[in-house]
């Protein structure tokens, strides 16, 4: 006889009544059970594997059922992972919330009858289901939907048409987080110029693309005409490269912190970019008078590093860098200013400590001491000759030099010097006095010469700076001897050498910054307007400057750090600036109007923060 499975499917109606049973035959000598379609026997239970067991023929009316590995079935009210069955002695087995009970069945076959309990055990018909005894899934959804379809919708919908004087709702104003500053107002209408990709963050190149400086500036300065900015600009570049900037910055403080910043990198949203410092769309504090007005002249700087956090253990995270490691004030560098080692078309500079006494060859031998003393002929000399001029007293550093912001003006020998150092070198004959040119070496020679030089390019030319007496005529070779010898015109000032019968001029060339990398302000009240005292605390020149003791033009008289940590660094009470001095008191980050500089080599102009951008929050 065959040996086969009859199944005899119950299933409970949900009115109640009679069940449904279905009936039918699985040949062959095994069978399997599980939730999967594909199943001889198929238990619809999220809580039955796909293929939970399997039953086989053991022999006329006897079965063994096997679970699949790590799985049990109870048989009789015991958890087996497999039992050998005789249909004889009638055997139950649950399986989740079914029953497969088994009997004899025709021939050598057994009959198995399914059967699904409402058992309490079984908790798929309330988790799975969308109905509760209490508060159904359903009712719950739509509950919560129609919360926020009042909350999120309606009630922002109605305050506006009830509190908006006009009755308009602008569909582009509930997508702005606020109007643009006055310095990027044109973009108002051009988001695209900033937001280049969706869902992405303002990227550096959108900013760089109008304040990229270096050899990218014209290319800048043309890229925010063409967008139609008003302005002109701000072209800037970072203090470093900006690989080394991301390397040299360490993460926050605190554990959330650091994560929070790994995860936004992690993301494209990166806590370094142009738009993390300098923030458009700011919402306003109060009401504007104009709610379409810009809220500011530039975006809102917010300082995510203070210099302190990225120098203060900076060679620990670029091992290569030139730079001394400054947490405070009183590990800063010695000061090392920039000084010519070598003048020409084509000058050389280097940085050298003040302490080594540096010498620049500036091609002047002006003597400070002899102009600052007051009891000395030069003094006496100023107070009858200035009188015309308008001073007639003995010379201070103001006499000559005048400061603008970071640096001086230019002197000039005619308006600062030619009161008392005269031009002149001969009479016209009407008793007028010739005067020599200033400035250019080789209208001198021609005005010596009596313009009767050599035709240009003839062999009697010299190269500029080189002067031989057989060049000129005979009325003019004692004038030119003169003009260059000790108390000539040009021989009390210049650095001139005689080669035989060829006097040579050191080119002039004057420094006007000698620490380009700080930012020291000579205009402001604190540090005092040279000449005066400014206000009260201020600091005279002399203070600084010890022009009194210098007999040589070649002295670098730049004040050591020493003398500027007598405010700096202390606390506000010691010092007579309105806020503590920091590191953007005298270094900015970004450089104005030069390129990007190569590592370990900052560029050499620099400027107050003030003088760039807001002042940072709380400063």
């Amino acid at each position: 006889m065959a040996q086969d499975f009859q199944l005899k499917l119950i299933t409970e109606r949900a009115g109640g009544g009679d069940p449904i049973v279905r009936e039918r035959r699985v040949e062959g000598p095994q069978a399997s059970i599980g939730r999967g379609a594909d199943n001889d026997i198929v238990l619809a239970d999220l809580s039955v594997d796909p293929i939970h067991a399997r039953l086989r023929f053991t022999g006329p009316g006897r079965v063994s059922i096997e679970a699949a590995t790590g799985l049990t079935v109870e048989v009789n009210g015991k958890a087996v992972p497999r039992a050998d069955l005789s249909a004889a002695s009638r055997p139950v087995v649950r399986i989740a919330s079914y029953t497969l009970a088994f009997e004899p069945g025709e021939g050598e076959g057994v009959v198995i009858t399914v059967t699904r309990e409402a058992d309490e055990r079984h908790l798929t018909p309330s988790v799975f289901s969308l109905q509760s005894r209490v508060f159904g899934r359903r009712n719950m959804a739509w509950a919560f939907g129609s919360g926020i379809f009042l909350v999120c919708l309606l009630v922002p919908l109605l305050a506006v048409l009830w509190f908006n004087e006009n009755k308009l709702i602008h569909p582009d104003e509930q997508w702005s987080s606020g109007p643009l500053s006055t310095a990027h107002a044109f973009l108002e209408s051009d988001c695209k110029s900033c937001h280049a990709n969706a869902f992405v963050a303002v990227r550096d190149d959108a900013c760089l693309s109008c304040h990229q400086a270096g050899e990218s500036g014209p290319k800048a300065l043309a890229r925010a005409k063409e967008a139609g900015s008003p302005f002109q600009p701000l072209l800037v570049v970072d203090h470093a490269p900006r690989e080394r900037l991301s390397k040299g910055t360490p993460l926050p403080d605190g554990i959330g912190a650091k994560i929070s910043t790994v995860i936004q990198r992690a993301v494209g949203h990166p806590t370094d970019r142009c738009a993390s410092c300098h923030i458009e769309h700011t919402k306003p504090t109060a009401k504007p008078v104009d709610a379409a007005a810009p809220l500011t002249d530039k975006p809102t700087l917010v300082v995510v590093n203070d210099c302190q956090s990225c120098h203060a253990r900076l060679k620990m995270r670029l091992s290569d860098t030139e730079l001394v490691d400054t947490p405070d004030w009183n590990r800063h560098p010695a000061f090392k200013p920039l000084i010519m080692t070598a003048a020409g078309p084509k000058p050389q500079f280097q940085r050298v400590a003040l302490t080594s006494g540096p010498q620049e060859r500036n091609g002047l031998t002006f003597p400070h001491r002899m102009h600052m003393d007051p009891r000395g002929g030069v003094a006496r000399q100023a107070i009858e000759l200035g009188k015309a001029a308008g001073y007639g007293s003995p010379l201070d550093c103001g006499s000559c030099h005048e400061a603008k912001g970071v640096g001086f003006r230019p002197i000039e020998m005619e308006k600062d010097c030619g009161t008392c150092h005269s031009l002149a070198y001969a009479r016209n004959a009407d008793g007028s006095l010739k005067l020599l040119p200033h400035g250019e070496l080789q209208k001198v020679v021609d005005t010596l010469a009596g313009r009767t030089l050599a035709a240009p390019g003839g062999a009697g030319r010299e190269r500029p700076g080189t002067i031989r007496p057989t060049m000129f005529a005979a009325s003019g070779a004692s004038a030119y001897r003169a003009t260059f010898s000790p108390g000539g015109t040009c021989y009390d000032c210049h650095s001139i050498n005689w080669e035989g019968d060829v006097v040579k001029m050191a080119p002039v060339k004057l420094t006007q910054r000698y620490m380009p990398r700080g930012a020291f302000d000579h205009s402001i009240a604190e540090h005092g307007a040279l000449g005066k005292t400014g206000k009260a605390g201020a600091f005279k020149c002399a203070d600084c400057h010890k022009a009194q003791t210098s007999d040589r033009a070649s002295d670098v008289l730049v004040p050591d750090l020493a003398k500027c940590s007598t405010c700096h660094g202390q606390p506000t009470s010691k010092i007579a600036a309105a806020d503590d001095a920091d590191c953007t008191t005298c270094h900015a980050f970004h450089q104005p109007g030069e390129a990007t500089p190569k590592p370990g080599h900052p560029p050499l102009n620099t400027l107050r923060w003030t003088q760039m951008m807001s002042r940072r929050p709380g400063a």
